[in-house]
């Protein structure tokens, strides 16, 4: 989190720029909000977004639903842009049915548990991807279901940004699309799909 607290307004431009997207990950921004918008509409019930990042994908969204949406990330500063992205959407006052959390994904307060759980760029940030999906899982309703993202090995351009991410320590562990999807479904959560743009896995697990 420190280092995406440093760079939040720069990290927040650089993941809406169709440019950036295309060229190292053979991507376009508006498949993540696609995906984000099949995890919003999947249910009415408690929605969950972990490492909300800025929100650049999501916010518009948020405030066209009509779910009560928990977001959390454990950096302050990009928590902050996502609550002003929300609220400019909005209109210009935070929704009552909206909450942003500062604080560790898989550490909620009480027992709370969700629907839906979405997870943009998440996965290539944990160094254990079956853990992480089976505590999410805990946070999960009965019939549930979890949407996750993860950077994954695609063009040698993108795996050499991948290796350069790596090593600078901004990324947990470079996968293949078949490893993040067997490491998934070990985590015994339910019926997974998995579905690749580019060098970016979208994820789908079920209960």
């Amino acid at each position: 989190p420190e280092y995406y607290a440093r760079c939040a307004k720069a990290f927040d431009a650089m993941i809406g720029s169709k440019v950036y997207n295309k060229v190292f990950w053979g991507t376009d921004p508006r498949q993540y909000s696609i995906f984000a918008a099949q995890a919003i509409a999947s249910g009415k019930g408690p929605l969950l977004e972990v490492a909300v990042g800025t929100a650049q994908a999501t916010a518009t969204l948020h405030v066209a639903s009509a779910r009560t949406t928990t977001l959390v990330d454990m950096s302050g500063p990009m928590l902050k842009l996502a609550g002003e992205s929300i609220v400019t959407a909005a209109g210009g006052t935070l929704p009552d049915r909206i909450t942003l959390e500062c604080r560790d994904m898989l550490a909620p307060p009480g027992d709370r548990r969700y629907e839906t759980i979405l997870g943009l760029g998440l996965l290539h940030l944990v160094p254990d991807v079956t853990a992480t999906v089976r505590e999410l899982g805990r946070q999960l309703e009965d019939h549930g279901k979890l949407f996750l993202a993860s950077l994954v090995r695609g063009s040698a351009r993108s795996n050499a940004y991948l290796a350069l991410l790596k090593a600078h320590g901004d990324i947990a562990r470079i996968r293949s699309g078949t490893e993040l999807f067997d490491e998934v479904r070990a985590s015994g959560l339910g019926s997974v799909t998995l579905a690749r743009r580019g060098a970016m896995a979208y994820v789908e697990i079920s209960r």
